[in-house]
């Protein structure tokens, strides 16, 4: 075959490469499955809850100047049990989502609990997203929020963890503008423990609930955050309640 002969075929096949369809990065992004776990950009959530738990975590911030390759979930199990874990955007700007999570072992008693995933596939590639603005919240025995919770405090961390639990914070968001209070007990019963109360949140908007263990040693055990208030504008009754076990050394 001489030039000639070739010429046409060249430029058919320069004119595929052309044409071929580039990668699409959006739908690169989009939630689906990866590897142990299904991750990336949903469509904004619309929430039927007057009241949803969108993170529980120990309360712990690593000093990290860059984002690093992969994020860390780890947490306390009392027994092996199955774990739903959730970690989301808690002020959307992206709608990064994250869940339907495959651990390498199953889970086990203490603290050896941990989830890890890389950053490069969806994080690292939307802009401005860091470890800070993400919530994570591991349900016990169901996926799906619940006026009555049982959860794992996560640590959530990129590269060292603590070996103490100095507190804990939870985020929640309310469907409608609300005024409320919120309460830690022991399971076992007796004082409240903490006591909030906040003035009227904006529905829609993440707000924290915070336990600062720095000044006190809590024992090891169940304890229960119950959250209660009403709605503004109906006077429609709020009602929360969130198991969590509190495991103070992590080593």
């Amino acid at each position: 075959m001489n030039r000639i002969e070739l010429l046409p075929l060249c430029l058919a096949l320069l004119l595929c490469i052309v044409l071929w369809p580039a990668p699409n990065r959006a739908q690169d992004l989009t939630y689906q499955k990866r590897s142990n776990r299904s991750e990336g950009i949903k469509a904004k959530p619309v929430s039927g809850f007057d009241i949803e738990l969108l993170s529980a975590q120990v309360d712990y911030a690593e000093h990290v100047d860059k984002l690093t390759e992969r994020f860390y979930a780890r947490f306390y199990l009392q027994r092996p049990t199955p774990v739903f874990l959730t970690v989301r955007e808690l002020d959307y700007k992206h709608y990064y989502w994250l869940d339907n999570i495959e651990p390498s072992s199953g889970w086990r008693t203490g603290f050896d609990n941990v989830f890890d995933w890389p950053t490069k596939d969806v994080i690292s590639q939307l802009s401005g997203l860091s470890i800070g603005d993400l919530g994570t919240v591991a349900r016990l025995g169901n996926a799906r929020p619940q006026a009555i919770e049982r959860v794992a405090p996560v640590v959530f961390y990129q590269a060292q963890y603590p070996t103490t639990v100095s507190g804990y914070r939870f985020a929640f968001k309310l469907r409608d503008d609300a005024r409320i209070k919120a309460m830690i007990y022991p399971e076992k019963g007796g004082d409240g423990i903490v006591l909030q109360s906040f003035a009227p949140q904006r529905g829609g908007r993440p707000f924290w609930i915070k336990w600062d263990l720095s000044g006190s040693a809590p024992p090891a055990g169940t304890y229960k955050l119950i959250i209660s208030g009403y709605v503004l504008n109906t006077n429609d009754p709020i009602n929360q309640v969130v198991n969590f076990y509190h495991q103070p050394r992590l080593k």
